[in-house]
């Protein structure tokens, strides 16, 4: 199964630019599929060390948040090639 995976934190403005445009309909939608068939799931913390210990628990420690791992296991770091990611595959409203 193809998932895309992004990880976000409250209190984080970077995360707050995405949380803007995502698209809640794909982020509480289990059967959601975006552009290239995949699915969408979305992981926030609440605080740093929830992050760290977070990303530790994919094999992603040492990167910060927001953080985005794409189908293919590409990892975006930057929030806007985040932001132009889920506007290509279908997953903001903007």
């Amino acid at each position: 199964m193809k998932v895309d995976t992004l990880f976000l934190e409250r209190g984080c403005s970077h995360c707050g630019a995405i949380r803007a445009i995502l698209d809640m309909d794909a982020v509480e939608s289990d059967d959601f599929q975006g552009s290239e068939g995949q699915a969408f799931h979305v992981f926030s913390s609440q605080s740093n060390g929830a992050s760290k210990e977070l990303l530790a628990k994919f094999d992603l420690e040492g990167n910060s948040i927001p953080l985005l791992v794409k189908h293919d296991g590409d990892v975006l770091l930057k929030p806007s090639a985040i932001q132009t990611y889920l506007k290509e595959s279908g997953m903001a409203t903007t």
